[in-house]
């Protein structure tokens, strides 16, 4: 689904919501779930375990060459839902957000991805958005499909 502001995908994976989600909320697994080629290398190490956590990656894009990002968990709901609000170092988040939810359907788990900009008020900054589509969101959920082979 896809709106002017957000991009929503979904995939049906082959493991539990508990495994699906602890891959997700370990930030050093998201270089090997991110189809874009921007998530680089988590610099913080440690799983995701509540709301208000804060984790550091670093990034690249060939607009702003190499960079680094604060990502707030704004959503945290265990085995149910993951989301985070990136910032630049020391910022607040510029409004958009990126959200996994999961769902038990039948032996595996239906995983969903939201992409949400709608947040962004910032029109230097939207001119921006969306910096993924649909396809690198469904090819990052086959990535992670494939991590949970």
């Amino acid at each position: 689904m896809t709106s002017d502001r957000s991009i929503e995908v979904s995939r049906l994976v082959d493991a539990p919501p508990e495994r699906a989600f602890a891959l997700v909320a370990d930030p050093d697994r998201h270089p090997d779930i991110d189809a874009s080629g921007m998530v680089r290398a988590s610099q913080t190490h440690l799983a995701l375990t509540e709301l208000g956590d804060v984790f550091t990656m670093d990034m690249h894009n060939e607009q702003m060459g190499d960079y680094t990002t604060e990502n707030h968990v704004v959503v945290y709901e265990s085995d149910v839902a993951l989301g985070w609000a990136p910032a630049g170092p020391g910022q607040r988040p510029a409004g958009y957000t990126w959200t996994y939810t999961f769902e038990a359907e039948g032996e595996g788990t239906r995983v969903t991805l939201s992409y949400d900009w709608s947040a962004v008020t910032d029109p230097q900054l939207l001119e921006f958005f969306p910096v993924v589509d649909a396809d690198t969101l469904e090819a990052s959920l086959a990535l992670l499909a494939e991590a949970l082979a």
